[in-house]
């Protein structure tokens, strides 16, 4: 998805030269930050609004794509759309199918029992469809918290794969008909109506199809293109001027603003989706490139230091490979911090190894030189023996072999009663004064409930109901509630937020649908920005309705850091049965 430079960078690995635009090395300083966003995300840190340095990718490629269409239609007069094709497959294909190829094998020794689980992501990224594959499947959006595919991420590239077929045509079409500038306008236009269909078309309680859906984010890609079609990469002298010094600064407070946005926007936030922010953050980086890729400023300067430049050169393969490790490897310490550590270093090195051996001997080998094609022909068709050996594996595959990471929840809800006890309770008085009726409870949740199934039902005994599915939001917790007391006198358990926003009404619905039954609300550990202000919602909610008792899982899991797996968000077995005892507590259980 992130496509490498276009010529050797100066004190950095050299690479093959070409005819075309200019290379910037501040435009591969800008991938390193993006990059960087991302890996900041996905390891819990300070960067909640890491997962945009996708969309800085998205402009990013769309300018530069556009850039290098029509730098070689001044140049020949005509578009080569075979050429181009080719050129995307050179750059991009060698790289992902070791990635796959190399994430089917680790499925298969660390746990075999997920490969038929995750072969249509394999084949779905390996056809860069994998985008459509999770909106078409009805994949939720909150299991990126819920032991994920370890190919989720290349959703992304199959929404940057299909804007490459598609945006040659309509740019030489746009071309022939109208201006550089008129076609400028246009894909403006085109971009702010990907903005509206998805501001139209989200639910906000299960955002995957606009967040997925190549048509509602190609708005980053096209303002890019836009951009290439207003201002044209040249080669210039790095000469101070005014207009220099003018793009400085509006660089200078675009690349603050994307700053910004990566430690404070949440992936939940509606302004992101109704308001423009996924097309806003397009123009800001936008902005950064004009910047960056004039070679006369000092943020061209300032991006295109050393340690970025090589950083942003090998920023495909860091994303490629970096899910996958952060997936499947597993941390041995109990120290989460430095399991994260290894991770990132496992996936700096594997993404340099990519780089200098597989990504430029392929690009070299096919270009040009004495023998080129043949001294490299080997190499290319082992490349693709092995990936078309893997699909056929992965579509062959079709029994699951048991896994060797543990049991995995079920993709259905658990609902159905523990079964009674073999024998009967041992008679004890009654108390004086029950705090809550005897009835067994009804627990309602996500992931971390589906995990815990077996040790609630323990803690709370028998008769006791578990409804609980991956991904799920607090929003359709007053229905689910509503559907069971009819049959299901007992209490009522929630324990919903992981996964977003606890919004005020739907929490007074819970308690409206539960009657004068108690409802016990479950704070929510999960290290992301929403944690305090959905904790604050539930203990509010304590405070305004008699029948709401309040359990602070949040407290009890901070007081222990081994009582959550590596992801911050799931128990341990330990952490399952202290959530369980929290609850039973509270029950009087």
């Amino acid at each position: 998805m992130i496509e490498p430079g276009i010529v050797p960078a100066r004190r950095v690995n050299p690479r093959p030269p070409r005819r075309g635009i200019p290379h910037r090395p501040g435009l591969d300083g800008l991938r390193a930050v993006a990059v960087v966003a991302v890996l900041a995300y996905h390891v819990g840190g300070p960067a909640d609004g890491g997962f945009l340095g996708v969309e800085v990718f998205f402009t990013l490629s769309g300018y530069l794509v556009t850039a290098l269409l029509v730098a070689e239609l001044r140049r020949t007069g005509r578009v080569d759309l075979g050429g181009f094709a080719l050129a995307r497959a050179r750059r991009l294909l060698p790289a992902l199918l070791v990635c796959v190829v190399g994430t089917v094998a680790l499925v298969a020794w660390v746990s075999p029992g997920d490969l038929t689980r995750w072969r249509r992501d394999a084949l779905a990224s390996l056809a860069y469809v994998q985008n459509w594959q999770l909106v078409l499947g009805h994949v939720p959006y909150g299991e990126v918290f819920d032991r994920p595919s370890p190919l989720l991420h290349l959703w992304s590239l199959g929404v940057e794969g299909q804007l490459y077929l598609l945006w040659p045509l309509l740019l030489v079409g746009s071309l022939a008909y109208a201006g550089r500038r008129r076609a400028a306008a246009v894909t403006l236009a085109l971009a702010a109506a990907s903005a509206v269909a998805m501001a139209a078309l989200v639910d906000l309680d299960e955002p995957g199809r606009v967040y997925y859906g190549t048509d509602t984010r190609a708005a980053g890609f096209l303002i890019g293109a836009a951009l290439a079609l207003a201002v044209l990469p040249r080669t210039a002298r790095p000469r101070r001027t005014a207009a220099s010094g003018a793009l400085d600064v509006v660089g200078a407070a675009a690349l603050i603003g994307l700053l910004w946005a990566f430690v404070r926007v949440s992936e939940f936030d509606e302004e992101l989706y109704r308001r423009g922010g996924f097309a806003l953050v397009g123009l800001l980086t936008a902005a950064v490139v004009a910047a960056a890729a004039h070679p006369a400023t000092g943020l061209s300067r300032l991006l295109g230091v050393t340690p970025l430049v090589w950083l942003g050169q090998r920023s495909y393969g860091i994303y490629l490979y970096h899910w996958p490790i952060f997936v499947l490897i597993r941390d041995p310490s109990g120290e989460p911090r430095l399991a994260d550590l290894g991770r990132v270093g496992a996936t700096l090195l594997l993404a340099a190894v990519s780089y200098r051996w597989i990504e430029l001997p392929v690009r070299r080998g096919l270009r040009r030189g004495p023998g080129g094609w043949a001294r490299w022909r080997p190499a290319v068709a082992a490349v693709g023996a092995t990936g078309a050996a893997a699909v056929a594996v992965l579509a062959l595959t079709a029994t699951p072999v048991p896994g060797a990471l543990g049991p995995r929840p079920p993709a259905t809800p658990v609902a159905a009663p523990a079964a009674p006890s073999a024998e009967p309770a041992p008679s004890t008085p009654a108390p004086s004064a029950p705090a809550l009726p005897a009835p067994p409870p009804l627990v309602v949740g996500d992931s971390v409930v589906l995990g815990s199934a077996d040790a609630i039902r323990s803690a709370l005994g028998p008769g006791t109901t578990v409804d609980a599915v991956v991904g799920r939001q607090f929003s359709t917790a007053p229905a689910i509630v509503a559907a069971w007391v009819a049959q299901h006198p007992g209490p009522v358990v929630v324990h919903l937020g992981s996964n977003g926003i606890v919004r005020d009404a739907d929490v007074d619905a819970v308690v409206a649908a539960a009657g004068p039954r108690p409802v016990v609300l479950v704070t929510v550990a999960v290290p992301r920005r929403w944690q305090q202000p959905d904790n604050a919602a539930l203990a509010t909610a304590a405070q305004r309705h008699p029948t709401v008792v309040l359990v602070d899982w949040a407290a009890v899991a901070a007081a222990d850091p081994g009582l959550l797996g590596p992801d911050q968000v799931h128990p341990t077995a330990a952490g399952r049965t202290a959530l369980a005892a929290a609850i039973a507590a509270a029950l009087d259980r």
